[in-house]
């Protein structure tokens, strides 16, 4: 295990290739940061910021460079902040910034998820602020130009899971709050244009991945550590998933497990297995037999195996 500062926090979100992106508090503002890996340890970093915070939430490996995307020019509250705007950027393979997109959605956006679409680049995430919570999604031309942008939705709060294709168009996933918690299913085309939605389950997911071709949604439902596959709901103790990464006809899945970091196995059919990696944080992305995380607000790098 290797534990990594580069301030007062450090905080991995996103892994494409061996570019791990993260956020970081220099003492004042927050600051993306890019991270490159070699061997399981980091080997170079940079550091993107601006006026007010800038936070690093998304990426995808292009082979020839990267999507970044994130948030920036905000102000970071305790319930999420005010004044953001979604933020995408394309790196060559030296992380030098090609072109950058910033969106103001609502007055406060991000970018949790990149999605190639043929032509172009599909971004999501929630926007507006508690009292006024929904979700965006746009496409961007390969050369950072926006082509569309759907802004939906007014709930009392809500929390983005994830973008995923779905036949010929995509799903975006999104847990909302009217009185109680719900995760939902939006429908979209290719166009963007809503098709229809529907509630999948109780709780929060913060996750969700497609394993084996069933759904799978991973967060928490009330106190508890909870992953739900196809119809199938796996609850631990108190804590959350906050990670997935299928592995053949394994799913494993990272998080927080009464105050430790965790990463669990789970099969179609047996019961899950669990292992500890660190007292005191929790696992925030996961790669094959690696788990990047959070102790004490330093970043750690854990090995693995089961």
């Amino acid at each position: 295990m290797r534990t990594y500062s580069f301030g007062t926090e450090t905080v991995p979100t996103a892994l494409a290739g061996d570019l791990l992106v993260g956020i970081v508090h220099d003492g004042k503002n927050y600051r993306i940061m890019l991270a490159r890996l070699k061997n399981g340890e980091i080997s170079e970093t940079r550091f993107l910021a601006g006026e007010n915070d800038w936070e690093g939430h998304s990426a995808l490996d292009l082979g020839d460079g990267y999507l970044i995307g994130g948030s920036v020019e905000g102000t970071a509250t305790p319930d999420g902040g005010e004044g953001w705007k979604a933020y995408l950027a394309r790196l060559d393979g030296n992380l030098n910034v090609l072109w950058e997109l910033k969106l103001d959605v609502r007055s406060n956006g991000a970018v949790h998820s990149i999605l190639p679409a043929g032509d172009g680049i599909i971004i999501a995430d929630e926007t507006g602020r508690p009292g006024n919570r929904g979700f965006f999604m746009g496409k961007v031309s390969p050369e950072g130009e926006l082509l569309w942008l759907r802004d939906f939705g007014s709930w009392e709060d809500g929390v983005f899971t994830a973008l995923l294709p779905s036949g010929s168009g995509l799903k975006l996933i999104g847990s909302v709050k009217d009185g109680r918690w719900e995760v939902r299913a939006f429908d979209f085309d290719e166009n963007g244009e809503l098709r229809g939605e529907e509630a999948l389950a109780e709780g929060i997911a913060l996750t969700a991945c497609l394993w084996n071709g069933e759904l799978v949604l991973a967060g928490y439902c009330g106190e508890n550590f909870w992953v739900q596959i196809g119809g199938r709901d796996v609850l631990l103790g108190e804590g959350s998933a906050t990670s997935l990464l299928p592995v053949g006809e394994w799913l494993i899945v990272g998080g927080e497990l009464e105050g430790k970091a965790v990463v669990v196995k789970v099969s179609r059919g047996g019961e899950p297995e669990v292992k500890e990696l660190w007292e005191d944080g929790w696992v925030e992305v996961l790669a094959e037999n690696m788990a990047f995380g959070v102790k004490e607000r330093e970043m750690v790098i854990s090995r693995f195996s089961f």
